[in-house]
């Protein structure tokens, strides 16, 4: 068989170990986190189409407050850790600059919601007694076990799949409509749909101009596929307690 030419830009001479600089590890890292987001999108649409939505709705929110709670400190602990490794990592450099910005942009929005599921009925104390459940505590716990043993630069993949669809203002009028919540319920989340895209923009261009070696790479990503996994098991659980499992 006669080969076929390639394109011309497959056939455009390529640096010398392109593959090994930190940049394509950067778009590589993010095209893997957008693949992982599809099994997560997925599972996420089977629970906002359930016909039960209405009845376990409550329980998506007292999910979202247990992981919205523990997110900052999550932060503070890796920026902790990154400025104990110091400046001559300059991953750690870099990932302590960011999160420190980061953590003003997401200060206060657990103290939000918690108004917000107050303001629609939902007891304030039971929310503040009631400890994080299995599904978010090991989601969690794997991001300080990765922080503290191997680099903070991990909950970079923790970042990029919560941050990595933001919830758009259509969808939750749809949601507050099935649901009959009241729209002081939405105040919070409507405030992320306003501000995540930008975050988004953000947290990508972060992303793909780390100073990333191999492992690195590896391990961010290892942290975007157990936060998807740790995700998709928490859809599931509710998918199942609103009787729509198949």
């Amino acid at each position: 068989m006669t080969r076929t030419a390639e394109p011309a830009e497959l056939q455009a001479p390529r640096p010398e170990n392109a593959e090994a600089s930190p940049e394509f590890r950067g778009k590589l890292l993010w095209l893997k986190i957008g693949l992982a987001q599809e099994l997560l999108n997925t599972a996420a649409q089977r629970f906002w189409t359930s016909p039960e939505l209405a009845r376990v709705f409550p329980c998506f929110l007292r999910e979202l407050y247990s992981m919205v709670s523990c997110s900052v400190p999550l932060m503070r602990a890796a920026v902790e850790r990154a400025r104990e490794l110091g400046e001559g990592d300059a991953l750690a450099v870099k990932t302590a600059a960011y999160l420190e910005q980061h953590i003003v942009e997401e200060a206060h929005h657990d103290e939000w919601l918690l108004d917000d599921l107050a303001a629609s009925g939902m007891d304030r104390a039971e929310l503040l007694r009631r400890p994080p459940g299995a599904n978010v505590a090991q989601l969690i716990g794997a991001q300080y076990c990765w922080i503290g043993h191997a680099h903070p630069a991990a909950v970079f993949g923790y970042l990029a799949v919560i941050e990595g669809n933001p919830p758009l203002e259509e969808h939750l009028n749809e949601i507050a409509a099935q649901t009959g919540y009241s729209p002081e319920t939405f105040r919070c989340l409507r405030q992320h749909a306003a501000d995540d895209v930008e975050h988004l923009k953000d947290l990508h261009a972060t992303i793909t101009q780390l100073p990333l070696r191999a492992e690195d790479e590896t391990l961010i990503a290892m942290s975007a596929l157990a936060t998807v996994d740790g995700l998709v098991r928490l859809f599931e659980e509710m998918i199942t307690k609103a009787g729509g499992a198949n």
